[in-house]
C-alpha cells in the first residue's frame, strides 16, 4: 500500500515539479572561486553525498561523484555542483573491481581528496582500497581494521568500554541453540540485532524474552557467517549524532532526535552527549567521519547503541553552512567544534512528509506535518540546483522500481533520503 501511494504521488507531482526546475534555471547562480583541488566522492544517490558536493563546490573544489549502475539516474549526477559523474562496478563478495576502480579514478583524474559517503557495505571497502590510493590524494577514511571494529555492533561496545565509557551489556551469538539457551535476566529486556547491517531486520525493535521469541530466533539466520548480538534493551529517548574528526581532535559535530526510519533532523544541543563522542574519537585518534545512536536515559545517563564509520544524513543541517566543509582540510583554514546555529531549521524530505500528510486522519498531528514541511528545508531541493531533486525522485526512483519488477526481486518500501529502494538483505 505504500510504494502504491507514493508511487501515484510521485506522478501527480511530476508536472509541477518540473515547471519548478525549469523556473529556478533563472535564478542568479553564485560561483565560487576555483581552490584548483578535485575532490572525488561516493555515494551519489545519497542526500548527504549531494549535500557534500555542493559544499566542496561552494569551497571551488572541482567535485567528482561515483556510484554503481543501478543508481545512474540519481539526482546528484545531475547538480551543478558536479564536475563528473563515473559509474563504480557493484561491489560483490570480494570488493575487488569495486576497490580497483576507486584507485584508477583517483589516478585518472587526479584527485586530491576522496570521501566515502559510504553505504554500510561499501564503507569496509573504501577503507581496504585506502592503501593503494595515489600518495597525493588525501582519503578521509579510516583505515580497515579500525572500520571492522566500529561497524560491529558487539566490538565497538567493547572498544567503548575500553575507553571508560557508559555501555551497554552486551552478548554476542553464532549460535541459535547458544541464543535459545541464554539465561535472561529477570529486571533486564534485551534487543536482539544483526551484526551486519540489515534494512528489514533493523526495524525489528520487539524485545527479548518475549511470547513466541524462541519460534522467531529459529527463523533467523544465525550462525558464523551471520553474527547477531544480544544488548541490553534502555529506555529512554534516542539521539543521534555525526562527527568529523582529525587525528582524534573532534572538528564537526552534529546531534538531532533519531528513530529507527530517519528522514527529519534538527540540531540539539546536549553537552553530555559531545563530551561522550569527543573522548570516543580522542581515544580512537584517527581521522575519518563517524556517527553514533545513543539512548539518553531519565538520570542523564548516556548510551551508545550503534556506531557506523561513515557519513550520516543529519549533514544536511549544513545545507546554509558552507564554512563547515573545511573540517575535510588536512591544511590552511579549518575549524574546530563546528556545530550548525538556530539558522539551520530543519531537514525533511518532500515525498516521506506528504505521504505522512496524506495518510494522517489526526487533524493535530496533519497541522503538525504541514507547519514542519511550510517552515523546514526540504533536503535536496535548492532554487538555484533543482535537477537533483527531479531525478531522484521522478527518475532515479521509478526506474529501480521497473527493475525490480522486471527481476523479480520483493522489495519493502521507498527511502527518498538515501535516494534507493529497500529489498530484504540490501545494503
Amino acid at each position: 500500500m505504500v510504494p502504491f501511494v507514493l508511487w501515484v504521488l510521485g506522478i501527480l507531482w511530476l508536472p509541477p515539479t518540473l515547471m519548478i526546475s525549469f523556473i529556478s534555471l533563472f535564478r542568479p547562480n553564485h560561483k565560487a572561486e576555483t581552490s584548483g583541488r578535485t575532490v572525488l566522492l561516493t555515494g551519489a544517490k545519497m542526500t548527504k553525498c549531494l549535500q557534500l558536493a555542493r559544499m566542496f563546490h561552494a569551497a571551488g573544489d572541482r567535485v567528482i561523484v561515483a556510484e554503481t549502475a543501478l543508481y545512474k539516474w540519481c539526482g546528484t549526477r545531475f547538480s551543478s555542483a558536479v564536475s563528473k559523474f563515473l559509474i563504480l562496478p557493484d561491489i560483490g563478495k570480494a570488493g575487488e573491481n569495486y576497490c580497483r576502480e576507486l584507485v584508477t579514478f583517483a589516478n585518472r583524474e587526479e584527485v586530491d581528496l576522496f570521501v566515502p559517503v559510504a553505504t554500510p557495505k561499501s564503507a569496509y571497502f573504501d577503507a581496504l582500497a585506502k592503501p593503494n590510493f595515489p600518495k597525493h590524494t588525501e582519503v578521509f577514511h579510516f583505515d580497515n581494521d579500525l572500520v571492522d571494529i566500529l561497524d560491529d555492533k558487539h566490538k565497538f561496545i567493547g572498544l567503548a568500554k575500553q575507553f571508560g565509557l557508559t555501555v551497554p551489556e552486551s552478548h554476542l551469538f553464532e549460535d541459535k541453540e547458544e541464543l535459545l539457551h541464554f539465561s535472561f535476566k529477570s529486571e533486564k529486556k534485551y534487543i536482539l540485532k544483526k551484526i551486519a547491517y540489515d534494512p528489514v531486520y533493523r526495524l525489528d525493535l520487539r524485545t527479548l524474552p518475549h511470547a513466541g521469541w524462541q519460534e522467531r530466533v529459529m527463523a533467523l539466520p544465525i550462525d558464523s557467517e551471520n553474527k547477531w548480538v544480544l544488548q541490553e534493551y534502555i529506555e529512554g529517548d534516542e539521539v543521534c549524532t555525526h562527527t568529523t574528526s582529525r587525528m582524534g581532535e573532534l572538528n564537526l559535530y552534529i546531534c538531532s532526535a533519531s528513530s529507527p526510519f530517519q528522514v527529519n533532523y534538527k540540531m540539539l544541543h546536549l553537552p553530555k552527549v559531545k563530551e561522550w563522542v569527543r573522548s570516543f574519537v580522542k581515544g580512537l585518534g584517527a581521522t575519518g567521519q563517524i556517527s553514533f545512536d545513543f539512548i539518553l536515559k531519565e538520570n542523564g545517563a548516556v548510551i551508545p547503541i550503534e556506531c557506523n564509520p561513515r557519513t550520516h544524513s543529519a549533514i544536511t543541517l549544513l545545507h546554509n553552512h558552507e564554512e563547515a566543509i573545511a573540517a575535510y582540510r588536512k591544511s590552511g583554514k579549518s575549524v574546530n567544534d563546528f556545530e550548525p546555529g538556530k539558522n539551520s531549521g530543519h531537514t525533511y524530505w518532500w515525498y516521506h512528509e506528504l505521504y505522512r500528510l496524506l495518510t494522517s486522519y489526526n487533524l493535530s498531528r496533519a497541522k503538525m506535518l504541514l507547519e514542519r514541511m511550510l517552515t523546514g528545508k526540504e533536503a535536496v531541493f535548492q532554487w538555484h540546483d533543482p535537477w537533483p531533486f527531479w531525478f531522484n525522485n521522478h527518475v532515479s526512483i521509478p526506474y529501480q522500481i521497473i527493475k525490480k519488477f522486471r527481476q523479480g526481486t520483493v522489495w519493502t518500501r521507498i527511502d527518498f533520503n538515501i535516494g534507493k529502494i529497500i529489498v530484504p538483505g540490501g545494503d
